[in-house]
C-alpha cells in the first residue's frame, strides 16, 4: 500500500475506534477517497479524511456539508486549498511511518510507569490528563466526552496508556489497530513532567501492543525528533484545515 494511504487508514482506524466507543459512525466511502463521522462529538476528532494524497478539495469538504459547527479536517496529501470551501489552515503534520519491529525500551526517570486503562476510573485519569497535556488546564473538560470509561474498554483494538510518576498520572498515549497498521497518537505530557523521556516511554509503549505491524502517526512539530528517534521515518506532508462556526448576519 502507499505509504500515505497507510497513515491515513491508520488514522481512520482510530476515529472507527475512538468514535465506536462514544456511539457516533465513523463512515469511509466505498471508493476509499473519504472518511467522515456521521454525527457530532469533540473537536478532538475530525469531521473527515481523505484516505489518500490527491482527493479533491472539493470532495473533502462535501463530506462534511452535514456537519454543524467548528470541525477540522484533515488533507492526506496537504496539496489541497480548501480556503474556498470556507476552511482556514489549522496546521500541518507530517506522516511518519515505522516498519515493524520491536523497540529498545525507552529510558526515563525512576518512578515512571506507562500501562494500559484497565479500569473505568483509570480511563477518566486518563481523559483528564489528556487534556491537560494538550490544553494547559481542565476548567471546561467534562469527563466522557472523549474517552467514555466504560465504554472505550469494550472496544476491541483501542488501548489507551497511561503513564505515571512517582504514583501521579503525567501523560497519555492512545494505540489503535485495525490489524493491518497501528496508529500512534494522542501522546501528551503535562507542562511538569516533560524533556524527562515521558513521552518517549509513551510512544514506545504503543509500538509495543502491536510490534509486528507498521506503525503510522501524524507529528507535531515539537514531538518529531522523538518518534524519529524511535525509526520513525517522514513519509509525505498532511494539512490540518479548521472550518470557523459562520458569523451570525
Amino acid at each position: 500500500m502507499d505509504p500515505v494511504a497507510l497513515a491515513a487508514r491508520g488514522e481512520s482506524a482510530w476515529h472507527r475506534l475512538g468514535l465506536g466507543a462514544l456511539g457516533i459512525r465513523w463512515v469511509e466511502a466505498e471508493d476509499g477517497a473519504v472518511a467522515w463521522r456521521a454525527g457530532p462529538s469533540s473537536p478532538v476528532f475530525l469531521g473527515a479524511l481523505s484516505l489518500r494524497a490527491g482527493v479533491p478539495a472539493a470532495r473533502l469538504a462535501g463530506a462534511v456539508e452535514g456537519l454543524a459547527g467548528e470541525l477540522a479536517v484533515r488533507d492526506a496529501g496537504g496539496s489541497e486549498d480548501l480556503g474556498p470551501f470556507g476552511f482556514v489552515i489549522q496546521g500541518h503534520e507530517p506522516w511518519m511511518l515505522r516498519p515493524p519491529g520491536r523497540v529498545d525500551a525507552a529510558p526515563g526517570p525512576p518512578g515512571l510507569t506507562v500501562a494500559p486503562c484497565r479500569e473505568p476510573a483509570e480511563v477518566e485519569q486518563f481523559e483528564r490528563s489528556s487534556v491537560e497535556g494538550f490544553t494547559g488546564a481542565t476548567t471546561t473538560w467534562k469527563p466522557g466526552t472523549v474517552h467514555p470509561p466504560a465504554a472505550s474498554l469494550r472496544v476491541p483494538g483501542l488501548t489507551l496508556l497511561l503513564a505515571r510518576l512517582d504514583g501521579q498520572p503525567v501523560g497519555t498515549a492512545i494505540a489503535a489497530t485495525d490489524g493491518e497498521v497501528l496508529n500512534v497518537g494522542g501522546v501528551s505530557v503535562l507542562a511538569a513532567a516533560r524533556r524527562q523521556g515521558v513521552g518517549t516511554r509513551l510512544t514506545a509503549a504503543c509500538l509495543a501492543t502491536a510490534p509486528d505491524l507498521p506503525a503510522v502517526l501524524s507529528s507535531s512539530e515539537e514531538g518529531h525528533a522523538l518518534y524519529r528517534g524511535l525509526g520513525f521515518g517522514d513519509i509525505g506532508p498532511s494539512t490540518l484545515w479548521w472550518r470557523p462556526t459562520p458569523r451570525a448576519g
